[in-house]
């Protein structure tokens, strides 16, 4: 799944999440890849084609890591 996230409170750039249902995730910022987290390749009770509990989780956590690195930039 592909959004646009706005960091509250800024009028700054658009940051591009990319998330899959397997759980990993990338973060760009003007087309370039700020952060990706990879999900582990094998685990005991991973679903075979994935779930969208992990791909909201997913972007949870890239929501949470753009509001990090947007405070930062402030």
């Amino acid at each position: 799944m592909k959004m646009m996230y706005t960091p509250k409170g800024a009028t700054g750039p658009e940051f591009e999440i990319e998330a899959d249902r397997f759980g990993s995730y990338a973060i760009r910022l003007n087309g370039k890849v700020i952060k990706r987290v990879t999900a582990l390749n094998d685990y005991l009770g991973k679903p075979k084609w994935g779930s969208r509990k992990l791909e909201a989780s997913a972007l949870e956590d890239a929501i949470q890591d753009i509001e990090a690195f947007a405070a930062r930039e402030r």
